[in-house]
């Protein structure tokens, strides 16, 4: 990154009920190295029934950081990451999880994304699991990590992507113009699956490679995710919602087409099915971690093809939202 030149950013935080972590993510965004002039950090709070309004306003008095507190009453972290937005004052939004930590090279490294092509839209930072003395599992293995979020697969250089369809929302850029050409986050949890499994920026990033924007991913600009191991039956429901998720973003970006439902239902079906038995086999003859990851896989197909079929997810909502945004372009 041209280091004369630090393009103005806002830093968007989504937080819940998580008052005691954020002292320290306040003071680390605050530490950047980065001048204070040309960022600000904005916490939206989404429904927080603990003291976090408390905590924020104190380091709003007490800093000489740029620090606002803006609270988002709709429940759900799709709304906070929209009004986290509409309320930046800056070009560029950087977002980064509550419950994640980062060092004072962070916004440089992420920011320094949009400098390798003039088309890029989006910049997907590196996400780390970090475990703070839990114990992990035997059955959480490399691929099911990707579930709590892990976001280091790209590689260790920065460069764009090819077609990604995913990055993570907790460690990212997008300039405000991109995200405002697309209509900003669209999350399945307003459609019944829910925020583990809100997919918020897929319908988004598919919406913006479609315009041209391109993405990029820095491994440099590191966050550490302080996560809580979940247990099988809550991963395989995040897993389970991700197919879900998935079905409805099918019907939203490429509209229904019942030979296309045919074949993707009979697709997942059979999948579910073999990714069962794989989990089945691998569970007793080789390893307990290779089992859950089939296993993950399965639940996913099977919420999936569910979706397809209209018997998951809240297809009324979706449908209304579908008219909605036809009366609006008419």
């Amino acid at each position: 990154m041209n280091k004369t030149a630090f393009p103005p950013v806002s830093i968007i935080v989504c937080t819940r009920n998580r008052a005691a972590l954020l002292p320290r993510m306040i003071e680390q965004l605050c530490a950047q190295n980065y001048p204070q002039e040309t960022f600000e950090i904005i916490i939206v709070d989404n429904c927080s029934t603990d003291e976090t309004p408390e905590v924020v306003q104190r380091f709003v008095r007490e800093l000489s950081c740029p620090l606002r507190y803006v609270r988002e009453d709709r429940s759900g972290v799709t709304f906070a990451r929209n009004r986290g937005a509409k309320e930046a004052r800056y070009p560029n939004l950087a977002y980064l999880d509550d419950d994640c930590t980062v060092g004072e090279n962070w916004l440089v490294q992420l920011v320094s994304g949009f400098e390798l092509d003039e088309q890029v839209a989006v910049v997907a930072g590196r996400v780390d699991i970090a475990y703070d003395e839990q114990k992990i599992p035997p059955w959480l293995g490399p691929v099911s990590k990707r579930w709590l979020a892990e976001f280091n697969f790209p590689g260790s250089q920065p460069r764009l992507l090819d077609n990604p369809t995913y990055v993570c929302e907790g460690n990212m850029a997008i300039s405000k113009k991109a995200w405002e050409s697309v209509g900003g986050f669209l999350g399945m949890d307003q459609f019944s699956s829910p925020h583990v499994a809100s997919q918020e920026i897929v319908y988004l990033l598919e919406k913006i490679k479609r315009r041209g924007g391109k993405v990029a991913f820095v491994p440099e600009a590191i966050a550490d995710h302080h996560t809580i191991i979940p247990t099988r039956k809550q991963l395989l429901t995040r897993a389970y919602f991700h197919g879900v998720s998935s079905g409805i973003l099918n019907y939203l970006l490429k509209g229904f087409s019942l030979l296309f439902v045919i074949f993707r239902v009979a697709i997942n079906g059979v999948a579910t099915f073999v990714f069962l038995f794989l989990s089945f086999i691998f569970f007793f003859a080789f390893d307990r971690a290779t089992s859950m990851d089939f296993l993950l896989r399965a639940a996913m197909r099977l919420g999936r093809a569910l979706s397809e079929l209209h018997l998951a997810g809240s297809w009324r909502s979706v449908r209304a939202w579908v008219l909605a945004q036809r009366s609006q372009q008419d």
